[in-house]
C-alpha cells in the first residue's frame, strides 16, 4: 500500500515537473510533445499486443505480402531509353513520335571497328573482306543478306560502258585504279548522264543498272575482290587510300580518308596509316510487313522492325562477331542497332547475384551482432526474419506499383540494396532499444517489456523513416521517368518495411524471446537445454563496451575536439572545391554494362573518331513546297553560319545547283507546283539526287523515273553539329538549332531532331531536377525532425550533418570519375534519405538525457551508437559486392553509398557529439522527470514483477542504467517519496 502511494507521489510530482518545465522552444515543445507522446503510447500498446498474439500477426504480415504481390501479374519492364531518361513533354519526344508516325525509318545501320596497328596492312583488308563474306552468307530461314539490305544504283563513269560484276573485274579494277592514281582536280565531278541524254534514254538505260546492297568500307577501292586484293603491295595500297576517289562499287564520289581512324601521315601530308577504320552495313526495314503486324519493337531505337529482319540481324551479329579466324593482331568492335535493345534487356534485371552474395554476408553479420556465441542466445532465425521483411518489402513495393502501372526501370535494380540498408537500421534500432531498458523495465513480463522497447525505438525509427519516404515522395515529381518509377517504388518500399520490421520482425522477437527465456536452443526450437548457464565469453559484447569504455570516453576531451573541428573544416573545404569541379553529363551508353561488346565498340570509337560531330536532320511535314523553298534556303543559310553547325546535307542544295547548270532560276517565283513535282523527280533520278529519293522523301505514291513526283507528305535533310567540349556547350548548340528553325517563318512543320538530344535535353533539366528535389528533400527533413524532435537548434545541427555529408559526398564524386547524371541524381536523393537517419538517431537521444553537455553526449553516444554504427556497418556490407559489378547503376551506387556511409557515420558519431557537446540546446523539459516512463505505467512497476530465468535475473541485479550517469528514473527517487510519507 505504502508502495502505491510512493508511486502515486512519484507520478504526481514528476508531472508537477512536466508542466513547470521551461523551454525556449516551448510551443514548438508541446507540439512535439503531444505528437511523441501518442507515438509512444501507441507503439507501446502495439508493441504489447503483437507480443500477446505474434502468430496472428506473422499471418497478417505474410497475407498482406501476399495481397499485395498478386500486382506483380501487371509488372512492366520498361527497356526503351526515350521512356526511361527523357522528360515525356520534351520536344525530342514530340518530334520523335511526329517523326514514327508521318516518316517512319526506312533503313537500319550496322558498323564494325577494327583496331590494329596498321589497318592499311593487307592482314586487315583480308580480315575485313572474310566478314564481309560472312555477312553475305548470314541467312535465317526467312531472310538473308541480300533480301534485307537497302540498295543503291552502282553508276560507272559511262552507263554505256562494262556491268560491275564481269568475268575479267580484277583486271578492269586494275585499270580504272591506274587511271585514278593520277591526282584529279579537286573540283572536277563525274559525268552526270542525266544532263546528257534526253530523259527517255536515259531513264530506260538507268533501269538496267545494277542494284547492289549498301556496304562502305575502304574495301569499295578494290571492288571486294579477293584475288586483286591478295596481290596488293604496301605502297599500293598506300598510293590508292590517298588516290581514289570513286567507289568501285556504285560510282559515287567517296573520301575513303574519312573512314580512317587515328590517321599517320608522311611530311607531303599523305596518309601512311592508320589504327582503326570502320565498315557500315544498311538495312531496310519491310514497311509491308509491319503494316500487318509482323514486326518486333526495338527497345534500343525505338523503331518497329520487320520480323525476319530483326531475327536476320541476330545472325548477323553472331557473324561479325565470331573471332575464329580472326588474326591475333586484329580487334573487331561491333554495334549493331539491335544491340543496345539486345544487351539492355538482358542487363536490366542483371547482377541479381550480387543481391544474394549481400544478404548472406549481412545475415552472417547480423546474426553476429544480435545473438551471442552459445546454445540458447544465438538468434539466427531472429535475423533471418528480420531479413525476410526486406524481401516482403521488394514484394509489395514491386506488387503495388505494378498493379497502378509504374514501370520498372534499370535503376531501380537498386532498390532492393537500399531497403536492405534501411530493414537492417530498424532492426539494429529495436534491439538496441531492447538492450537498453532499465533493469526495473526489465523485471515485466515479456509482453510489457516488448512494448516498452518498441516504445523507444518506434519514435526513432518514425523519424528515420518519414524523412526517407518523404524524400522519396517529392523525388517522384520530377519529370524524368526513371527518376519517378524509382521514388514511387522506393517510397513504398520504405513504408513497407518500416511496417514489417515494426510488426513482423516484433512479433517473431517475441516469440524467439519466450524461446531464449525458456532456455530453448537457438536454432532447433523444440530443443530445452537443461541446467544451462551462458559462457561468460558470449556475454561480451564488445561494440556496446567499445562505445561505454573507450569512444564515449575519449571523445569529448578538449585535445580529440581540436582535432576533429579542425578535421571537419578542411574535409568541408576540400570537398567544396571538389564539388565545384564537378560536371554534369548524361549518356545512355553509360547503362550498358562494360563487358558488353556494344559498350567497348562506343568506348574505341569515341577513341578513333573523336572529331565526328553529333548528327542532326531537319523534319518538314507536309507544306506548299513551291512556296516555301525561298524560306527553306534562308533557313538552310542560317545554320550554316551558326557556330553549331559544321555542315550541312541537303536535297535542295544539290537540287539548286543541279537546274542551275540547266540555266534554270531556283527558286523560281513563277515556278506552279506541278512545274516543281516535274523537276523534283527529273533531280531525284539523276545521279546527283538518287540517293535522296528514298532517305529524305515521304511521297504520297510512289513513281518511275519518266515521271513527275507526286505529292511531298515529308521531307528532311541533314546536319552535322561541331565537336562540343562539355554539356553546357551542347545544350546551347541545340537550343540554337532550334532557335534558328523556330524563327524560320515556314509554314507547316518544322523541327530538328538528332538522337544526340535525349541526352542533351536530360542535361539541360536534370541540374534543376537536382537540386529542387535536394532542396524539397532537405526541407521536409528539417520539417520533420523539427516536430519529432522538437527543437531548431538540434534539427538544424542534424541538418548541418547532411549537407556537410552530401558536399563531401559530391566532392568525392568528381575525384571518382563521376557526374551529374540520372542515376547519381537518384542517389543523391537517396543520401539525404540515408544520411540523416545517423545524425538524426543520436540528436534525438541527446534531447531525452539530462546533465551538462558533456555528459549528455556520452548517454547519447552509448546509447544509440552501437546501433548506428550496425546499421551503417551492415549497410555497406550489402552493397560493397556491387563494386564488382560492370553496370553504371550499381557502380555509381557503390561509390555514392559507399562516401554516404563514411561521412555520413563520420559526421553523425564523430562531428555531432562534438558540436552537441559545445552548443547543444537544453534537454526535453520532461527529460529529467521521465524518459522512459508514462504516469500511467508507473504503477505497474508496483506491481509484483514476473519470475525471470536466473541468467536475466542475475543480468537485472547486476545492471548499471545508464540514469545513473544523470539521466535519473522515477523508480530511482521512490524512497526519498516513502520517506516523506
Amino acid at each position: 500500500m505504502n508502495c502505491c502511494r510512493c508511486c502515486k507521489r512519484g507520478t504526481m510530482k514528476g508531472s508537477a515537473e512536466r508542466r513547470a518545465g521551461s523551454h525556449p522552444n516551448s510551443v514548438l515543445h508541446r507540439i512535439s510533445l503531444g505528437v511523441v507522446t501518442v507515438l509512444e503510447q501507441a507503439f507501446y500498446r502495439y508493441g504489447c499486443v503483437i507480443a500477446q498474439r505474434p502468430a496472428v500477426f506473422i499471418v497478417l504480415c505474410l497475407a498482406i505480402t501476399g495481397v499485395f504481390s498478386v500486382g506483380l501479374m501487371k509488372f512492366t519492364l520498361e527497356e526503351r531509353p526515350f521512356k526511361l531518361w527523357i522528360p515525356q513533354d520534351s520536344n525530342f519526344i514530340h518530334v520523335m513520335e511526329w517523326q514514327k508516325e508521318n516518316f517512319p525509318a526506312e533503313f537500319r545501320a550496322h558498323v564494325a571497328l577494327y583496331e590494329a596497328e596498321n589497318v592499311l596492312d593487307k592482314t586487315v583488308l583480308l580480315e575485313m573482306l572474310r566478314v564481309h563474306e560472312a555477312v553475305n552468307s548470314a541467312t535465317t530461314p526467312e531472310a538473308s543478306w541480300s533480301s534485307t539490305c537497302a540498295k543503291l544504283p552502282s553508276i560507272p563513269d559511262s552507263i554505256f560502258s562494262r556491268k560491275r560484276r564481269s568475268a575479267n573485274q580484277t583486271d578492269r579494277i586494275k585499270k580504272d585504279l591506274q587511271k585514278q592514281r593520277f591526282k584529279r582536280d579537286e573540283n572536277e565531278e563525274g559525268t552526270d548522264w542525266s544532263l546528257v541524254f534526253p530523259r527517255g534514254i536515259y531513264c530506260s538505260y538507268l533501269e538496267d543498272i545494277t542494284q547492289e546492297c549498301m556496304e562502305h568500307s575502304i574495301l569499295e577501292v578494290w571492288g571486294y575482290d579477293r584475288d586483286y586484293i591478295n596481290s596488293l603491295e604496301p605502297e599500293e595500297i598506300i598510293e590508292d587510300i590517298n588516290t581514289v576517289e570513286k567507289s568501285a562499287v556504285f560510282g559515287f564520289p567517296t573520301n575513303f580518308t574519312e573512314m580512317l581512324g587515328d590517321i599517320e601521315r608522311d611530311s607531303r601530308g599523305r596518309v601512311i596509316g592508320a589504327g582503326a577504320t570502320r565498315q557500315l552495313w544498311v538495312t531496310r526495314i519491310n514497311r509491308t510487313a509491319v503494316s500487318v503486324g509482323d514486326f518486333v519493337d526495338d527497345t534500343g531505337t525505338g523503331m518497329e522492325v520487320d520480323t525476319a529482319g530483326f531475327n536476320w540481324e541476330k545472325e548477323f551479329i553472331k557473324a561479325v562477331l565470331n573471332e575464329t579466324e580472326r588474326p591475333d593482331n586484329v580487334s573487331l568492335y561491333l554495334m549493331a542497332s539491335s544491340s543496345f535493345g539486345m544487351i539492355s534487356g538482358d542487363t536490366i534485371l542483371g547482377d541479381a547475384q550480387y543481391f544474394a552474395i549481400g544478404f548472406m554476408v549481412v545475415f552472417v553479420y547480423v546474426q553476429v551482432m544480435l545473438g551471442r556465441f552459445n546454445l540458447v542466445e544465438q538468434r539466427p532465425i531472429l535475423s533471418l526474419m528480420g531479413l525476410t521483411c526486406v524481401g516482403m518489402s521488394i514484394f509489395v513495393s514491386y506488387g503495388i506499383c505494378s498493379f497502378f502501372e509504374i514501370p520498372f526501370g534499370p535503376v531501380n535494380n537498386v532498390l532492393p540494396f537500399l531497403l536492405l540498408g534501411l530493414g537492417i537500421d530498424d532492426m539494429f534500432v529495436i534491439m538496441q532499444a531492447w538492450n537498453t531498458l532499465t533493469p526495473h523495465e526489465k523485471t515485466l513480463k515479456l509482453t510489457e517489456r516488448i512494448g516498452k522497447a518498441l516504445k523507444h525505438a518506434g519514435v526513432s525509427i518514425t523519424v528515420t523513416s518519414l524523412t526517407d519516404f518523404a524524400a522519396f515522395a517529392i523525388g517522384s515529381g520530377t519529370v524524368l521517368p526513371a527518376l519517378r518509377s524509382f521514388c514511387l517504388y522506393a517510397a513504398v518500399g520504405i513504408a513497407a518495411v518500416y511496417f514489417f520490421q515494426a510488426t513482423f520482425f516484433v512479433a517473431w522477437f517475441s516469440l524467439d524471446q519466450r524461446r531464449l527465456e525458456d532456455n530453448r536452443q537457438g536454432i532447433l526450437w523444440c530443443w530445452k537445454v537443461q541446467n544451462w548457464t551462458p559462457n561468460q565469453c558470449s556475454q561480451k559484447e564488445l561494440c556496446q563496451s567499445f562505445f561505454n569504455e573507450i569512444y564515449a570516453k575519449y571523445l569529448l576531451t578538449l585535445p580529440v575536439k581540436v582535432v576533429i573541428l579542425v578535421s571537419t573544416a578542411v574535409l568541408l573545404s576540400v570537398s567544396a572545391w571538389g564539388l565545384s569541379n564537378l560536371r554534369q553529363d548524361f549518356n545512355p551508353i553509360w547503362f550498358l554494362p562494360q563487358s558488353s561488346y556494344l559498350f567497348k565498340f562506343f568506348m574505341k570509337n569515341e577513341e578513333y573518331f573523336p572529331n565526328v560531330g553529333e548528327e542532326g536532320t531537319l523534319y518538314f511535314g507536309t507544306m506548299n513546297m513551291t512556296a516555301e523553298l525561298p524560306n527553306i534556303e534562308s533557313l538552310i543559310k542560317k545554320l550554316n553560319e551558326s557556330e553549331y553547325v559544321s555542315e550541312i546535307d541537303s536535297w535542295y542544295l544539290k537540287y539548286k545547283k543541279y537546274w542551275e547548270k540547266q540555266d534554270y532560276i531556283v527558286p523560281d517565283p513563277e515556278e506552279t507546283e506541278e512545274d516543281f513535282l516535274y523537276q523534283l523527280g527529273v533531280f531525284l533520278y539523276s545521279p546527283s539526287g538518287s540517293r535522296y529519293r528514298i532517305k529524305n522523301f515521304l511521297f504520297e505514291s510512289p513513281f518511275r523515273c519518266t515521271e513527275p513526283a507526286t505529292q511531298v507528305l515529308a521531307s528532311s535533310m541533314e546536319y552535322k553539329h561541331k565537336v562540343m567540349s562539355d554539356s553546357r556547350e551542347q545544350i546551347r548548340a541545340m537550343d540554337d538549332v532550334k532557335h534558328i528553325v523556330r524563327n524560320a517563318n515556314i509554314s507547316g512543320y518544322v523541327q530538328p531532331f538528332a538522337r544526340a538530344y535525349s541526352g542533351w535535353e536530360t542535361n539541360k533539366i536534370i541540374e534543376k531536377e537536382l537540386y529542387q528535389n535536394m532542396g524539397l528533400a532537405m526541407m521536409v527533413v528539417l520539417l520533420v525532425t523539427l516536430v519529432l524532435i522538437a527543437n531548431v537548434v538540434a534539427s538544424i545541427m542534424v541538418l548541418v550533418c547532411v549537407i556537410f555529408t552530401l558536399v563531401d559526398v559530391a566532392a568525392l564524386m568528381h575525384w571518382w570519375g563521376l557526374t551529374i547524371d540520372t542515376v547519381s541524381c537518384i542517389d543523391l536523393v537517396l543520401a539525404i534519405g540515408l544520411c540523416v537517419d545517423y545524425a538524426a538517431h543520436v540528436a534525438h537521444t541527446f534531447m531525452t538525457k539530462t546533465g551538462s553537455r558533456d555528459q549528455r553526449v556520452r548517454q547519447a553516444v552509448q546509447t544509440i551508437g552501437p546501433a548506428v554504427l550496425n546499421g551503417g556497418f551492415s549497410t555497406f556490407l550489402a552493397f560493397i559486392f556491387l563494386a564488382n559489378s560492370d553496370s553504371h547503376v550499381f557502380i555509381t551506387f557503390f561509390k555514392i553509398f559507399f562516401a554516404v556511409v563514411l561521412y555520413g557515420l563520420f559526421h553523425g558519431l564523430v562531428f555531432l557529439p562534438v558540436l552537441l557537446s559545445l552548443v547543444g540546446p537544453a534537454a526535453y523539459p520532461s527529460a529529467g522527470s521521465s524518459p522512459q516512463h508514462s504516469p500511467y505505467e508507473v504503477q505497474e512497476l508496483c506491481s509484483q514483477p514476473p519470475q525471470l530465468p536466473n541468467h536475466i535475473h542475475q543480468e537485472v541485479l547486476e545492471e548499471k542504467p545508464l540514469e545513473d550517469q544523470g539521466n535519473s528514473s522515477l523508480d530511482a527517487r521512490a524512497p526519498s517519496s516513502g520517506g516523506e510519507s
